[in-house]
C-alpha cells in the first residue's frame, strides 16, 4: 500500500470528529476527555490529542493514532482500517488488479457445479428410494424438514457414479466434475462419485454460495466425515459452516458462539440458537476468526467436558489469542528494558459442556440448559488457570516455576489493569508465590539443557528448538528425508546447526548412525535431547511427520515475532525522531514480513477432534 495514500488519509482526517463518533467528549484544556470505549470505567481516562492526532487512555494502555483507534474499535486490519478512513476522506487508494478473466470465470463454473450437485442430493433425499436412509438418520437425530431444507441437507446414494453420471448428461464434463471436488479421478483414466451413501451437508460460503460438502457415513462406515478437498474456491480452514445464516444474529448480538460439528450448527438453529456457527470439527484457524471477529464483543468456544477437550483447548487457544491481539505495546519491565505484549480485544469465553454430552445432544434434550451453559460460559483466563494448574497445585519448586512461565504471559495480556490484578492476585493465592514473581515471569524460549534435568522424566521441552532437535535426535531415520526443510537461520544454539550439518545429505541408516554415536563435544547435549522425549507412548511415522512440520512452523513463528517486535521498536524509536523517511522503510520491511504470516496457519490442531481421523 502506498504511503502517500495513508499520509493524504491521515492529513484530511481529525481525529477528534472520528473518535467522536463513538465516544462522548468534552473538552479538557487542549484536549478532550471521555470514558473508555475499551475498557469499563467510572472515571475518564481516555484522552484525546488534537495537537499530535494520538489517544490514549492512562486506565488500560490503550492508545495510538487514528488508524490505531479504528482498528482496535472495528477490531479491523491496518488495511481494513485504511480503507475505511480513505473512503471518509475522499481518498482513492490504489486497487488490487482483478483476478483474470479465465479464473472468475472458471470459478463462477465451481460454483454452478456444486450448486448444481446440491440440487441433486436434496432431490434424492426427499424424492428418491435411495435417501430413504438419510430421511430416516434426520427423523432420529431429531431434525425437521424446514430445517433440513434450510440448510440444503441431502443425500449421495450407494452408487459409484451417480452424481457423476448425471451431471455428465446435463453438459458438465468429468475434468470439471473432478476439479469441483465432487468425483475421484481413478488411475485408468475414468472417475468415480467422491461420496457415496451419506448424508450430505452443503457447505456454503459468507454469500451463500455452496463452495464444498460434508458427507456423514452411514452406520459404521468410515470415515465418518469426509469433505471436499481443497478446490479453487474451497479451503476448509477459511470457512465457518452456518456463517450465512449465523451472520444476522450475530451482528445482532455482538455475539458469537463456535461449535465443532454440522449436527451441532443445526440443532442450536433449528431451536433458536442462531449466532452458532461450526469449525467442522477442525482446527479453528485465524483465518475462520477474521470471518467472524468484526463488531463482535463476545466468542464464546462450546466444548466437550472432558479432560482430552480441555488439554486440546489449551493447545488450541493461541489461535484466538494471536488473532485477536491487538498491536503489540512497548511496556517498561522492572530492569528498564523495554518489552512489548499483545493484549487481547475480545472477551473470549469457554462453556464446557455436562460430562458426555456435545451441543447437539443438550440443545435438543435440554434447550435451557445449553442456554444457560452458554450464559454462564467461563472467561478464557478462568478456563486457562483451571486447566493449568488443576485441582491440587503442586508444592514443587521446579513444577511450580513451569506453571508460572505458562500462566504469566496469559495474565500480562488482559489490558484491564483491575482485572489484570485480580488474576495476578488468583494466581499468587493459588501457588503460594509473592504477585511480583507472576508478573515478571518470562515464558521459556532458549534455556539451556543442564546435565540434572537431563535425567529428570518428562521435562517439558522449553522451546521450539529443543522439540526439533528432540525430534531429530530421538527418530533419525524417519526424519532424516525433512531435515533441509529446517531453517539453519532460526536456529540459535549452535550445538544444533553443528548436528544438523552433520545429517544434511545422509541416508536414514547414516542419521541414526550419527546420532548412535555423535562427536564428542555434541554427545552430552545429544543425550540431554533424548531424554526430552523420554517415556513418551508409541507413535506412527506418520505421526511424527506432521508433529515434525507443525515444530518447524512454531519455530518460524517464534523467530518471526521476535523480528516483529525489533521492528516495532523501531518505529517508536523513529516516531520520536521525527524520521519519517525511517518510519516509511520499517514499515515497508513490515508489510515484506507480514507476506510470510500466511506460512504460519496451521494444518491440523488439536483444538477440535478431526473427524477425518475419529469414529
Amino acid at each position: 500500500m502506498h504511503g502517500d495514500a495513508v499520509d493524504q488519509v491521515r492529513e484530511r482526517t481529525d481525529i477528534v470528529e472520528v473518535i467522536g463518533q463513538h465516544v462522548t467528549l468534552r473538552k479538557a484544556g487542549r484536549n478532550f476527555k471521555g470514558l473508555c470505549p475499551f475498557h469499563q470505567e467510572k472515571t475518564p481516562s481516555f484522552i484525546v490529542f488534537p495537537e499530535t492526532q494520538t489517544f490514549h487512555c492512562f486506565g488500560c494502555g490503550v492508545g495510538g493514532d487514528v488508524f490505531n483507534f479504528v482498528m482496535q474499535f472495528e477490531r479491523v486490519d491496518f488495511r481494513e482500517a485504511l480503507q475505511t478512513l480513505a473512503q471518509r476522506a475522499g481518498v482513492t487508494l490504489e486497487q488490487a488488479a482483478p483476478p483474470p478473466p479465465e479464473v472468475v470465470e472458471r470459478h463462477a463454473r465451481l460454483y454452478e457445479l456444486n450448486a448444481r450437485a446440491a440440487s441433486f442430493y436434496a432431490w434424492v433425499l426427499w424424492n428418491s428410494p435411495h435417501g430413504a436412509p438419510g430421511r430416516e438418520l434426520l427423523e432420529h437425530r431429531g431434525v425437521d424438514r424446514a430445517t433440513a431444507e434450510r440448510f440444503q441437507l441431502g443425500f449421495a446414494p450407494d452408487r459409484w457414479d451417480a452424481l457423476l453420471t448425471w451431471m455428465l448428461k446435463r453438459g458438465a464434463t468429468q475434468e470439471e466434475v473432478v476439479a469441483a471436488g465432487l468425483a475421484t479421478q481413478r488411475d485408468d483414466g475414468g472417475a468415480y462419485d467422491r461420496f457415496r451413501n451419506r448424508l450430505m451437508f452443503p457447505i456454503r460460503d459468507r454469500e451463500g454460495r455452496v463452495v464444498g460438502f460434508g458427507g456423514r457415513a452411514l452406520g459404521d462406515a468410515q470415515p465418518k466425515y469426509l469433505n471436499t478437498a481443497q478446490t479453487a474456491i474451497f479451503d476448509k480452514g477459511k470457512i465457518l459452516y452456518a456463517l450465512d445464516l449465523a451472520q444476522d444474529a450475530i451482528r445482532r448480538t455482538h455475539e458469537v458462539v463456535v461449535v465443532e460439528g454440522y449436527m451441532d450448527a443445526i440443532a442450536a438453529h433449528q431451536h433458536g440458537f442462531e449466532n452458532v456457527v461450526a469449525s467442522m470439527g477442525t482446527a479453528l484457524t485465524e483465518e475462520q476468526v477474521k470471518q467472524i471477529r468484526r463488531g463482535v464483543d463476545r466468542i464464546i468456544l462450546a466444548l466437550d467436558a472432558d479432560a482430552a477437550g480441555q488439554m486440546a483447548t489449551l493447545r488450541g487457544l493461541d489461535v484466538l489469542r494471536e488473532s485477536l491481539g491487538e498491536a503489540d505495546r512497548p511496556v517498561l519491565d522492572a530492569r528498564g528494558l523495554v518489552r512489548f505484549e499483545r493484549t487481547l480485544k475480545a472477551d473470549i469465553r469457554i462453556a464446557p459442556l455436562p460430562e458426555g454430552q456435545d451441543p447437539d445432544d443438550l440443545i435438543r434434550r435440554d434447550p435451557d440448559a445449553w442456554r444457560a451453559a452458554v450464559a454462564e460460559a467461563k472467561p478464557l483466563l478462568d478456563f486457562y488457570i483451571d486447566a493449568v494448574i488443576g485441582d491440587t497445585p503442586p508444592t514443587d519448586p521446579r513444577e511450580k516455576s513451569e506453571l508460572v512461565d505458562r500462566i504469566g504471559p496469559v495474565v500480562r495480556e488482559i489490558g484491564d489493569e483491575v482485572v489484570r490484578a485480580h488474576y495476578v492476585a488468583e494466581v499468587s493465592r493459588r501457588l503460594g508465590l509473592p504477585e511480583h514473581v507472576i508478573l515478571r515471569a518470562r515464558p521459556a524460549t532458549s534455556r539451556r539443557i543442564r546435565r540434572e534435568d537431563a535425567y529428570r522424566p518428562r521435562r517439558p521441552i522449553a522451546s521450539p528448538e529443543e522439540h526439533l532437535l528432540a525430534l531429530v535426535v530421538t527418530y533419525p531415520e524417519i526424519v532424516a528425508p525433512l531435515i533441509p526443510q529446517v531453517p539453519e537461520e532460526d536456529l540459535l544454539d549452535t550445538r544444533h546447526r553443528a548436528l544438523l550439518r552433520l545429517l544434511t545429505g545422509v541416508t536414514p541408516e547414516q542419521a541414526a548412525a550419527v546420532v548412535a554415536d555423535p562427536p564428542e563435544e555434541l554427545r552430552e547435549h545429544v543425550e540431554a535431547l533424548r531424554e526430552l522425549m523420554a517415556e513418551r507412548p508409541p507413535v506412527y511415522p506418520g505421526q511424527i511427520r506432521i508433529e515434525f512440520d507443525e515444530v518447524i512452523r512454531r519455530l518460524r513463528r517464534e523467530r518471526f515475532d521476535f523480528r516483529m517486535a525489533q521492528l516495532q521498536a523501531e518505529i517508536h524509536e523513529a516516531e520520536r525522531a521525527g524520521d519519517r523517511e525511517a518510519l516509511r522503510h520499517i514499515i515497508g520491511l513490515i508489510e515484506t514480513l507480514k507476506s510470510r504470516f500466511p506460512e504460519f496457519y496451521p494444518d491440523r490442531s488439536p483444538y477440535f477432534r478431526d473427524v477425518r481421523d475419529t469414529g
